[in-house]
């Protein structure tokens, strides 16, 4: 047997299936792959922006029940162990954090060479298993019993040296997964090593409880085999208030959207007067964590040369054009220009913006189609543009970006025709950022359109860059999953820049 201490951060964690990739990636710093095209050039090169990781030896899956079937699969919680942390689970944003039902630090991890047959490790317990109609889990756990009693042992150990008090300490295990009913057990094998040590009428010495109110320390363990475990000891503080009390329902309470009246645009809340900076639907979540994406930022920073360790450096980021959002209604997006990039922002939809959108000083509303004479001309009027985003709802995310670039070249052609010889329709650097929405949510048909749309991406983006008159322009790119986005919803971020 081994046990060694985790120097760096490590969490295990229960997470939403749909969501194991991107809060593994946002909790390990491992970023989606930048793209780089070269006007002169025919393909993308990748660009690398973090240090390589190896992501199988720093994110540990235990296997879970799942059930079967493509739709009945996605659902349920996934069990990870994360090493080499660079935050907690609880400073990821809100959106990321309502997807964890739990979650522990894990400072030690055990393993032995050679797990004790399930009989012997019963008659050293003395307690002899009868197996009549016992239950699938129950046959399982036995397999663990080896592991379950040495951690137990270890953890006894650990408190015992930490000056635990058994007659005024109260403690809660959480062990997992629970398919080898884990939990009672480790309950039991805790409850024997106390029992070896102090001598006690009751078989159950150790006070345990779930309630964070009574409890007073946590110990946290995760089985990855039947042969290794992590685990950790927290005080009440650390596991509820600073950890999981931010989770799952708690965190929920932070994503507020307040939503208004489709055709009004009035408020749907009766409640008191709402702030301009409440946001009108999840989509504002998207665009809220782009602009918080720290290599986005940098790489803007740079070809700017602004500091960013000023308060207020994220708005003068883009504050070198206007901020184009197409399909803007309700208006989410057009907030997060107006509010946190502090641009002006065209919101352009034939449909109603939020009248709290709407009344921003720093939003114009065009309602009309995209390709009509009055979105053109309105377009025209607040060129050029340093930002263009755009979350519209077409089943053809190709056809999407095709329409606002043949949109933007009409627009180009109007300022020409209006004494612009240069027609610059954008201003480098230039940032966009398009929601892909595919029609299928099977991984296959998701995985087949994301790869097209990568296939597209180049050629559309060498077609984006003219818009900005003649010269080469380099377009650094990335797909990316965001917390805010569903199975079926990819963001693609493009940085562009005048070479």
């Amino acid at each position: 047997m081994t046990m060694s201490s985790i120097n760096e951060p490590c969490y295990g964690i229960l997470c939403h299936r749909q969501y194991v990739d991107r809060v593994s990636n946002a909790l390990l710093a491992i970023d989606d792959e930048w793209r780089t095209i070269d006007g002169k050039k025919e393909e993308a090169t990748p660009t690398s922006t973090t240090p390589s990781v190896d992501q199988s030896s720093k994110c540990l899956l235990v296997p879970t029940s799942m059930e079967k079937g493509p739709r009945k699969s996605r659902t349920g919680y996934s069990l990870l162990v994360l090493q080499n942390c660079i935050m907690s689970p609880a400073q990821l944003p809100p959106t990321a954090r309502r997807q964890l039902s739990w979650a522990g630090r894990l400072s030690h991890k055990t393993e032995i060479k050679s797990p004790c047959v399930a009989e012997e490790e019963n008659n050293i317990t003395g307690k002899k298993r009868t197996r009549g109609n016992e239950k699938e889990e129950d046959e399982q756990s036995d397999s663990y019993l080896s592991i379950i009693n040495t951690v137990a042992s270890e953890i006894w150990k650990e408190l015992t040296s930490n000056g635990f008090d058994i007659d005024k300490e109260v403690l809660r295990i959480d062990a997992h997964p629970k398919t080898i009913n884990s939990n009672s057990e480790v309950c039991l094998a805790m409850q024997r090593c106390a029992n070896a040590e102090i001598s006690c009428a009751s078989d159950s010495p150790i006070k345990l409880a779930l309630s964070a109110s009574v409890v007073t320390t946590v110990v946290s363990v995760v089985f990855t085999s039947q042969q290794v475990a992590y685990w950790g000891i927290a005080p009440n503080r650390t596991h509820f208030a600073e950890l999981n009390q931010r989770l799952n329902d708690y965190a929920t309470k932070e994503v507020a959207v307040e939503a208004t009246d489709c055709k009004s645009g009035l408020d749907n809340s009766s409640a008191c007067q709402l702030s301009s900076d409440t946001p009108v639907s999840r989509a504002y979540y998207k665009l809220a964590q782009v602009f918080e994406d720290e290599h986005l930022l940098d790489k803007i920073a740079s070809l700017r040369g602004i500091d960013t360790s000023g308060k207020d450096s994220k708005h003068l980021l883009l504050n070198h054009g206007s901020g184009l959002d197409v399909g803007a209604s309700p208006g989410g997006w057009s907030q997060v220009l107006c509010n946190q990039l502090c641009i002006p922002a065209v919101a352009l939809d034939p449909a109603v913006l939020a009248k709290r959108v709407d009344s921003l000083a720093g939003v114009t509303h065009i309602r009309a189609e995209l390709n009509s004479k009055e979105a053109i001309a309105g377009i025209s009027q607040h060129a050029p543009y340093s930002t263009i985003v755009c979350d519209a709802c077409l089943s053809n995310p190709k056809t999407l970006i095709e329409k606002i670039f043949e949109a933007l070249e009409s627009v180009k052609q109007v300022l020409k025709e209006s004494g612009n010889e240069k027609g610059r329709v954008v201003t480098f650097p230039l940032c966009t950022v398009f929601t892909l929405k595919f029609p299928h949510k099977t991984t296959g048909s998701i995985a087949r359109f994301i790869d097209t749309t990568s296939e597209a991406l180049p050629d559309y983006f060498r077609r984006f860059a003219t818009l900005g008159g003649q010269g080469n322009v380099e377009v650094t790119y990335k797909i990316c999953h965001l917390f805010a986005n569903s199975i079926s919803e990819r963001t693609v971020i493009a940085v562009f820049n005048k070479k």
